[in-house]
């Protein structure tokens, strides 16, 4: 479901509904009860329609391996080989080479250990360098026109000042606050502020509610949503309170909540666990009502 190729090359990022997944690569996952957040592998998510993956990593060597904290994701279901973020990109760059089209927003953060100085950095080298027109790298928001068949780095790790003076390193989401308790408030995180301009997004990911008032919570600001060529709106579906010992059933009622529910278009980017290609075509078709139609 390509919805994004058949869109204005006019139309900025930040204006679409993007339909993405939380901890997009914990399919085969250890630790499912606490850790599995999808079902679904990220080759098939991005046939279902997703184009925004949460990339959580961890550094072993020089080698970065997708994780969901403490537990380490596997590329097969019997897992015996940890999943590396290289298998990932090619994957991406493999659809995106059918789908010239479309874009992909990749999330990437060091999801275990103590933020590394050297983790973007080292990332950078081992997958960005020599290859960087596969890459949208740009703190800036994009239009769809310049982003097609690329990958837009949406970045969630510091690079500290003097490595960001030497290259282009995605949109800044390194100062994103944890959501981690349940009085918190979504958040507004500055991508970049220099003279007249400001460049944001309001951010709700408060994963410590209890689903009905995780519901309450998505639906007051997917109502209230506000986006902009210059302002973003990223609303997370998913929280990390169990029912009957497992995240599914959850997700599941949260998911049926956002199916029955009247989505506007330029509401934001929607990250699901756990979501029906049902799910993901009512965010993708959602554009349609709005966008320019080429």
């Amino acid at each position: 479901m390509n919805i994004l190729s058949l869109l204005s090359d006019k139309t900025y990022l930040s204006e679409l509904n993007i339909a993405g997944t939380h901890d997009s690569a914990t399919a085969y996952v250890a630790m499912e009860n606490s850790a599995r957040c999808q079902y679904t592998t990220i080759s098939e998510q991005l046939t279902m329609g997703v184009r925004l993956l949460d990339i959580r990593l961890s550094k072993k060597g020089e080698e970065f391996y997708l994780v969901h904290s403490l537990a380490d994701c596997y590329s097969d279901e019997e897992k015996t080989k940890r999943l590396s973020f290289g298998e990932v990109l090619n994957e991406c760059k493999a659809f995106l080479t059918a789908n010239p089209k479309e874009t992909l927003i990749l999330s990437v953060k060091q999801d275990r250990g103590i933020m590394s100085r050297g983790f973007f950095p080292r990332f950078y080298e081992r997958y960005i360098k020599g290859d960087e027109s596969s890459w949208y790298l740009e703190n800036e928001m994009p239009t769809l026109g310049e982003i097609r068949g690329k990958i837009v780095l949406m970045r969630r790790c510091k690079v500290w000042q003097s490595y960001e003076k030497k290259v282009s390193c995605g949109l800044d989401f390194s100062y994103w606050k944890d959501q981690d308790r349940k009085k918190m408030k979504a958040e507004t995180v500055i991508l970049k502020a220099e003279k007249d301009i400001l460049l944001s997004a309001l951010v709700q990911d408060r994963y410590c509610l209890d689903p009905e008032r995780k519901w309450q919570c998505i639906k007051r600001y997917l109502d209230c949503a506000s986006v902009s060529p210059i302002k973003a709106a990223i609303h997370f579906l998913s929280t990390s309170v169990k029912t009957d010992g497992s995240l599914a059933p959850t997700a599941e009622y949260i998911n049926e909540k956002f199916f029955a529910y009247n989505l506007k278009p330029a509401t934001g980017w929607i990250l699901c666990d756990f979501p029906t290609e049902a799910l993901i075509k009512k965010i993708m078709m959602s554009n349609i009502e709005k966008s320019d139609v080429k």
